[in-house]
């Protein structure tokens, strides 16, 4: 199987088109959104119509934790129709094979909105630690950051995400997908374990930022 890979689109519209031609051209199976689809709420209707149309599923992001996990009478009166329908489709995590897809760490609680900010940070031994004991599966993806990152659970790999990624099954891999603002998604492999990011076509687009680690 091959899945296109979608993290922080933060209602970017022309990135967003661009991914989604991305992911058809490069023939995916299936296209997978690792949350925060929400910015200000401009264009929120456009993006959703956008994801919902190509089949996009996946798991919320803290952006917009508010519309997906028990919304107030007030979310439900102003966000009523095609937004509430498709936000109530993403969950917390989802599982494809022997991946994990989620927002933030799978060790953090994705219910509360203070993870996001004040959680533990992937580049440090110790959260590494708690999240491959978190949970049993081999690949864990995730957005949030906006940065390309790749870890077993003994290091940080020497990958920024200028080239493909190779994650033979006798190991098991923590992976950040830097985000389609950003003008970034990615396409993953199954049957080959082969990680391919995927730059879209923007001259103002430069590579993240990636994270000081620690063994």
């Amino acid at each position: 199987m091959r899945i296109g890979i979608l993290a922080d689109v933060h209602e970017h519209i022309p990135r967003l088109q661009a991914a989604l031609e991305r992911c058809q051209r490069e023939n995916v199976d299936r296209l997978v959104l690792l949350g925060d689809v929400f910015d200000v709420g401009r264009r929120l209707t456009e993006t959703v119509a956008l994801l919902a149309q190509a089949g996009v599923v996946g798991v919320w992001g803290n952006h917009e934790l508010g519309l997906c996990h028990e919304p107030d009478e007030h979310i439900r009166r102003t966000y009523a129709g095609p937004v509430l329908d498709y936000m109530a489709t993403l969950r917390p995590r989802l599982e494809v094979e022997d991946c994990l897809f989620t927002h933030g760490l799978p060790c953090w609680d994705p219910t509360d909105p203070a993870m996001y900010y004040l959680g533990e940070r992937p580049e440090s031994a110790a959260a590494r630690a708690n999240c491959f004991e978190a949970v049993p599966h081999r690949v864990l993806f995730l957005g949030h950051f906006h940065r390309w990152l790749a870890a077993t659970p003994h290091a940080c790999l020497d990958w920024d995400g200028t080239k493909p990624l190779l994650l033979p099954r006798d190991e098991r891999y923590l992976v950040e997908i830097a985000a389609v603002a950003d003008g970034w998604c990615a396409v993953y492999d199954t049957v080959e374990c082969r990680l391919e990011p995927q730059r879209l076509a923007d001259g103002s687009i430069r590579q993240p930022p990636q994270p000081k680690t620690t063994p």
